[in-house]
C-alpha cells in the first residue's frame, strides 16, 4: 500500500487531488480521530513509528513525505 492509496483510504481524497502542499486538516473528512487512525495506518504500512515532533510536523502531505524520508522510508 501506498502513501497515497492511505491518504485516499482515510480521508476519501483523490490520488489526483493530493498535492505536496494539501494540509490534511483542511480537507471536509478530516477529524482527530481519523487523522490517528491514518497515523497509526503510516506507521504500520511503512514499519516506522513517529514522535509527537514527528506527528505535529506532519501538517501537509509533503511534510509526511519528508518525516517518512528523514526515517529512510521511500514514498
Amino acid at each position: 500500500m501506498t502513501l497515497a492509496e492511505i491518504i485516499k483510504e482515510s480521508f476519501s481524497l483523490k490520488e489526483a487531488d493530493q498535492k505536496d502542499d494539501v494540509v490534511l486538516n483542511t480537507l471536509d473528512e478530516w477529524e482527530s480521530m481519523a487523522h490517528m487512525l491514518f497515523i497509526t495506518r503510516v506507521e504500520e504500512v511503512f514499519d516506522v513509528e513517529f514522535t509527537g515532533d514527528d506527528i505535529f510536523a506532519m501538517q501537509s502531505i509533503g511534510d509526511i513525505k519528508k518525516v517518512l524520508s528523514e526515517k529512510g522510508k521511500t514514498v
